[in-house]
């Protein structure tokens, strides 16, 4: 990951959600396609999110995403690769930067309409404190 020059071209919500992801496609060794793991996510934008996680993810790595929002009643389906990955705590967790890809195009609109009706409601919190 490039720490020196900021990368993101979307805004971020700091959001602690809950993550099931899936391995999809791997031309490395760490974890089978298949494989199914549990974490959460650090911050979300129309195009990215961020994960903490127990495993270290390779770049290029492809993952499905079931993404669960405390304030949307249904998951979220959605696709991503690897775009970085950090050691936390001495490796004992990391830090995963994901970018989205468009497997499903409705399914990546609801995701994008979701959080922007988010960020109108936290504004409109803003202006009126």
């Amino acid at each position: 990951m490039s720490k020196g020059k900021e990368q993101r071209k979307h805004s971020r919500q700091s959001r602690g959600e809950r993550v099931v992801v899936q391995i999809m496609s791997s031309a490395h060794e760490t974890l089978a396609p298949g494989t199914v793991v549990r974490c959460s996510t650090k911050d979300v934008s129309s195009q990215g999110i961020r994960l903490q996680l127990e495993h270290q993810l390779p770049e290029g790595l492809k993952l499905e995403l079931w993404v669960e929002v405390a304030s949307q009643p249904t998951k979220f389906h959605l696709a991503g690769e690897v775009k970085w990955c950090e050691a936390l705590d001495e490796g004992e967790r990391f830090m995963v930067g994901l970018e989205l890809t468009e497997k499903d195009a409705e399914e990546l609109d609801r995701w994008q309409e979701a959080l922007q009706a988010q960020e109108i409601i936290e504004l409109a919190k803003l202006r009126q404190a």
